[in-house]
C-alpha cells in the first residue's frame, strides 16, 4: 500500500499542477462567459501573444522579470484590443451566441497562422538550462511547477478579493448576475465589459509564463490549455466562478493519473473520456450551472 502511494504521488503532483494552471484559465473563460455573454476562444490568442512576447523579451536580451512583466502587460492589452476592435461590433449588434463563438475561434486560429507563417513552427525555448528542482516525497518539482501553483492559488485568491471587496470586482458580479439590473443601477455595461477583458488577459497571461518558462513556444501551445479549460467548465459547470477550478483540478488528475494506470498515450484519451462521463452523469456539470448566458 505504501509503494503504490509513493509511485502514484509524482503523478498526483503533477496533475495538481496542470489542474491549479488550466484552472486560471477557465476562470478567465468563466469571466467572460458569465459577464460578457460569449465563450471567447479568442483567449488562446492572448495566451500566444504573451507567451511570445516573453521569447521576445528573452531574445532582447531583458532580464526574465521585466520581460514576464511586458508579457502580462501584452496579454491584457491584446484581451481588451480583441473586445474594442473584433467583439464589441458582434455585442452591440446583439449577435447570436453561434456568431460569437464561430468569430473568436476564427480569432484564434487565424493568430495561431498568423504566427506560424511569421516566426515559424519552431518550437523556442524561454530557458535553455536544466530548470532547478527539488525532491519531495521523491517526487521531483522543478521551479516551474512550484511557480505554476503558486501563481495560480495567489491568483484565485486575488480575483476573489477583488470580485468581493472592490467596486469595480462588485460592478462586474452584478452584470455576470444580470446585466439588465446592473444597467438600471447605474452600471456602464461597456466599462465592465473592458474590465472582465484586461482581467481575463492578466490571468491568462499569468496562466501562460510558467507554462512556456517551462515547456517551450510555438503557435500552437495555447490549444491544449484552452481546450482543457472548456472542459474543465463542462466538468465544473458555472453555477459559481469556483466550480471551473473544481473541473480544472480534477481533470488535472485525471490526466496524469492516466499515465500511471495505463500509458502516456492514453492521456488525452482517459481525460475526454471522463468530460464525455461527466455530461452522461449530470449534462449541467457536475457542480451544476451550465447554462446560455443572458444579454441585456
Amino acid at each position: 500500500m505504501h509503494e503504490t502511494i509513493l509511485s502514484i504521488l509524482p503523478y498526483g503532483i503533477n496533475g495538481l499542477a496542470l489542474g491549479l494552471n488550466v484552472a486560471i484559465v477557465a476562470l478567465a473563460l468563466a469571466l467572460i462567459w458569465r459577464t460578457v455573454g460569449m465563450l471567447d476562444f479568442g483567449i488562446g490568442a492572448v495566451y500566444l501573444a504573451s507567451a511570445y512576447t516573453l521569447w521576445l523579451a528573452k531574445s532582447a536580451g531583458l532580464p526574465l522579470v521585466v520581460g514576464m512583466a511586458v508579457a502580462i502587460a501584452a496579454g491584457v492589452f491584446f484581451s481588451v484590443l480583441n473586445y474594442l476592435v473584433v467583439y464589441r461590433f458582434f455585442i452591440k449588434r446583439n449577435a447570436p451566441l453561434f456568431v460569437l463563438v464561430v468569430v473568436s475561434l476564427s480569432l484564434f486560429v487565424a493568430t495561431e497562422n498568423f504566427v506560424a507563417a511569421i516566426l515559424s513552427a519552431e518550437r523556442f525555448y524561454i530557458i535553455d538550462s536544466i530548470l532547478l528542482g527539488w525532491t519531495l516525497l521523491g517526487t521531483r518539482l522543478n521551479v516551474a511547477q512550484i511557480a505554476k501553483m503558486a501563481i495560480s492559488l495567489i491568483t484565485l485568491g486575488a480575483i476573489a478579493m477583488f470580485c468581493l471587496h472592490s467596486r469595480a470586482g462588485l460592478a462586474i458580479l452584478a452584470v455576470a448576475d444580470n446585466p439588465r439590473l446592473a444597467q438600471g443601477m447605474g452600471i456602464e455595461l461597456d466599462r465592465a465589459y473592458i474590465r472582465t477583458f484586461a482581467i481575463a488577459g492578466f490571468i491568462v497571461s499569468l496562466a501562460a509564463i510558467p507554462d512556456v518558462a517551462e515547456s517551450g513556444v510555438d503557435p500552437y501551445v495555447a490549444a491544449t490549455p484552452l481546450f482543457l479549460a472548456l472542459a474543465a467548465i463542462i466538468i465544473g459547470g458555472l453555477g459559481a466562478f469556483k466550480n471551473p477550478v473544481r473541473g480544472a483540478v480534477m481533470l488535472g488528475l485525471a490526466f496524469h493519473l492516466a499515465v500511471w494506470a495505463f500509458a502516456s498515450r492514453w492521456q488525452e484519451v482517459i481525460a475526454y473520456s471522463f468530460v464525455m462521463a461527466a455530461l452522461i452523469i449530470r449534462p449541467q456539470g457536475l457542480f451544476g450551472g451550465v447554462s446560455t448566458p443572458t444579454r441585456p
